[in-house]
């Protein structure tokens, strides 16, 4: 066998092991597992709180309809500005169904992954397919990355101004209290300070500098236990450089687009739990509960309607910063039971004596993650892997073609 043939056959097999990597990594049993995890947790939290007498005194009325459909609609406002940045970020190439397709991609992979590692990889494969230049594939994934970590970062620190250690944690009045009484302080602060150093990575690399942070990464990477990871810092950094050629011709208005569109996601994402309150707690027939709420926001913080609001919205996202960082696939489990512990001073629990409160935590706390998570489990689970299934088909006819020196038509659609 000559070099080139031999060297061919290496490209396949690494071709091949890459997409069984990505086809691994959101199989059927990781769609399991994140399912079973986050709804072992549902269970139990019905198991211990909720009561059918209790669920039969909740109302939904037309107002709890007419909230949850626009809780609904949020979400899918959400999928909408992703797709509309993809669009912004590619100058158009995606039509508004790939666009939805590969963004439901990414979020179905975010949902069977840690939290803590994302979508990205199997974004990366996904876009890959398209047949985009290297450069551009390199530059949506990772220029993404940077614009969701930054503006994330961005206006929960302003949140924290605004609102202080009360938005991170019910009864943390000072930072004292917060760091000395508090695992979910510490935890916060740590998770943020994990993505703050992780987007700085990314940032300095596809906008500064990456040949600077490849050497630093392979200087770092002589650390015995750290030289298997030599390699994909290689990877890395080579795909921050194409990157950033790609981004330095680029104009203003695609970057304000590109900002304007993530902020709107996420804004989305966070308001799908401030309509639930509105439709079961801030305006709920039963006094105890609305008493419940309207004792804190307005007794306690002496907030107007857009403040209270303001703070919920505020509280999410320090929500988030945590369940970012957890190890299990799209923080499942850690989510459901994180609720109620993020929550309590505004949606009364079973332990205020009110009536129907357990009941109705539970409920809101399931509404909640079927909206903003077990739907991507659900979609995703039909729709993802037979198209993934059909790439690694198309891309061994591809390789296989080549082999044989065989024109290759392009069939992306």
């Amino acid at each position: 066998m000559s070099g080139t043939e031999s060297g061919k056959n290496q490209s396949i097999n690494e071709q091949e092991e890459e997409h069984a990597g990505v086809l691994n990594s959101i199989s059927p049993f990781r769609i399991f597992l994140a399912a079973m995890i986050g709804l072992s947790v549902v269970v139990y939290m019905f198991v211990k709180d909720f009561n059918a007498e209790e669920f039969s005194k909740i109302e939904f009325n037309n107002h709890v309809f007419i909230w949850i459909g626009l809780a609904m609609f949020f979400m899918c406002f959400r999928h909408f500005c992703y797709m509309v940045r993809l669009r912004i970020i590619t100058n158009g190439f995606f039509t508004w169904k790939k666009s939805f397709e590969l963004v439901m991609m990414w979020e179905f992979s975010s949902a069977v992954t840690p939290t803590s590692v994302g979508g990205a990889a199997v974004a990366m494969f996904a876009i890959a397919q398209e047949k985009l230049a290297a450069g551009k594939t390199a530059m949506i994934v990772l220029y993404t990355v940077i614009v969701d970590t930054f503006s994330f970062l961005s206006a929960l620190l302003v949140f924290f101004f605004i609102f202080g250690p009360l938005m991170i944690q019910p009864g943390s009045d000072t930072v004292a209290h917060l760091l000395n009484n508090s695992e979910w302080g510490i935890a916060f602060v740590c998770a943020y300070s994990l993505m703050l150093v992780y987007g700085s990575v990314f940032f300095y690399g596809v906008l500064i500098d990456a040949k600077k942070l490849e050497n630093l990464l392979l200087f770092i990477c002589k650390i015995p236990f750290l030289k298997r990871f030599r390699e994909k810092a290689i990877k890395i950094t080579d795909d921050m450089d194409l990157a950033s050629a790609e981004l330095r011709s680029q104009k203003w208005s695609f970057h304000v687009g590109t900002y304007i569109s993530t902020m709107c996601a996420w804004a989305s994402r966070f308001m799908v739990l401030n309509c639930l309150i509105i439709a079961f707690v801030a305006h709920s027939p039963n006094p105890e509960i609305q008493g419940h709420y309207s004792d804190f926001m307005n007794g306690q913080l002496h907030f107007s309607a857009f403040w209270e609001q303001l703070f919920i919205y505020a509280r999410q996202q320090a929500m988030y910063v945590i369940m970012a960082v957890m190890p299990s696939p799209g923080g499942a489990g850690v989510a459901e039971y994180a609720f109620e512990t993020f929550h309590f001073d505004y949606i009364p629990t079973k332990g205020t004596g009110i009536a129907a409160a357990g009941t109705l935590m539970v409920i809101m706390a399931t509404i909640w993650r079927a909206l903003t998570y077990y739907v991507y489990l659900l979609v995703g689970a039909i729709v993802v892997p037979n198209w993934v299934a059909k790439i690694i088909k198309r891309n061994k006819e591809e390789a296989l073609m080549k082999k044989q020196g065989k024109v290759i038509e392009d069939t992306t659609t």
